[in-house]
């Protein structure tokens, strides 16, 4: 994964509401030169950066240094604890914690953005319960019978890659992610990277142009999911190429999860994943930040990783 996890870099495209990054509008043309926020919490891991920008007008010109919201004063707050953000001096409108700490649990975090002329920006998440993939396992594709199950990062770090049981021909079976819905939250996302770049195509697409080839991502998202069976469930229209792949099952706060769903470009476009689709026909995305729009969620993540090889 790059600065954050796979489906996380898709929400800044969209967040950003730069033109080309998609088709449909996120907002009314009147909310442009609204604040936007951009943060993801994730349990076990350290509070993450927090980017300020603006939202731009869709025939506006983009670029990082026009979106940019500089000299904000940024705290992030859970209970007692206040910790202050600092401007990043290479990255205008990218803020950094001073002495950042893990992310615990089933935890309120507040933010507090003051912009330079008093206007105010905050949001709250409260963060999932850990959560852990109970078993991750290769499927018959057509009785869905247990072929096998895959070994771990747990287990082996990044030898997974080269383990026996995690190379996975194209087509050939499906991977289910199977676990307990923690506290009976039931939201999820599931991010999909593959991780050799320049790897060859695993997909047999004689109806695609060459140019067609160049819109494939190597990073992409599934829509918001409800997974109330506590599985989710892999399908081939999700991977493009041949190597290394690594697949995230996100349990996600209820910030993120109203975001993804009331937006579906924000998944990056991965098809459908078994384990239950939640909503679609939202006019505008849900954002829960007060005094402007974005995103200031969290979650917790399993992760997977396996080999997928070309069909004989």
């Amino acid at each position: 994964m790059s600065r954050r996890a796979v489906l996380i870099a898709a929400f800044a495209c969209a967040l950003i509401v730069a033109p080309g990054c998609g088709e449909r509008e996120l907002f009314d043309p009147s909310e442009a030169g609204l604040p936007v926020v951009d943060a993801i919490l994730l349990v076990d891991r350290p509070l993450p950066p927090v980017y300020l920008r603006r939202a731009l007008a869709a025939d506006a010109p983009y670029d990082d240094a026009s979106a940019a919201l500089s000299g904000a004063t940024i705290a992030v707050r859970d209970g007692s604890l206040a910790v202050i953000y600092s401007e990043d001096p290479l990255n205008a409108g990218k803020y950094l914690p001073e002495f950042p700490p893990v992310v615990r649990a089933e935890t309120e975090y507040t933010l507090d953005v003051v912009l330079p002329g008093g206007a105010r920006v905050g949001a709250k998440t409260t963060t999932p319960p850990r959560f852990d993939v109970t078993d991750w396992v290769l499927l018959e594709s057509t009785t869905l019978d247990l072929r096998r199950a895959l070994r771990t990062y747990e287990e082996l770090g990044d030898d997974v890659y080269d383990a026996p049981e995690n190379q996975v021909t194209y087509l050939d079976g499906l991977v289910e992610a199977r676990f307990a819905a923690p506290g009976g939250l039931g939201r999820y996302q599931v991010g999909i990277s593959s991780l050799d770049v320049g790897s060859p195509f695993v997909i047999d697409a004689d109806f695609l142009e060459e140019e067609d080839f160049e819109d494939f991502d190597r990073d992409s998202g599934s829509p918001a999911l409800e997974a109330a069976d506590g599985f989710v469930r892999l399908p081939w229209l999700a991977i493009y190429f041949e190597g290394r792949h690594r697949i995230s099952v996100f349990s996600v706060d209820q910030n993120w999860f109203d975001l993804a769903r009331s937006s579906p470009e924000i998944s990056g476009g991965a098809g459908p994943i078994a384990g239950g689709n939640a909503g679609d026909g939202f006019e505008r995305p849900i954002f829960h930040v007060d005094g402007g729009i974005g995103l200031f969620g969290s979650a917790s993540v399993d992760s997977i990783g396996f080999r997928v090889l070309p069909r004989p």
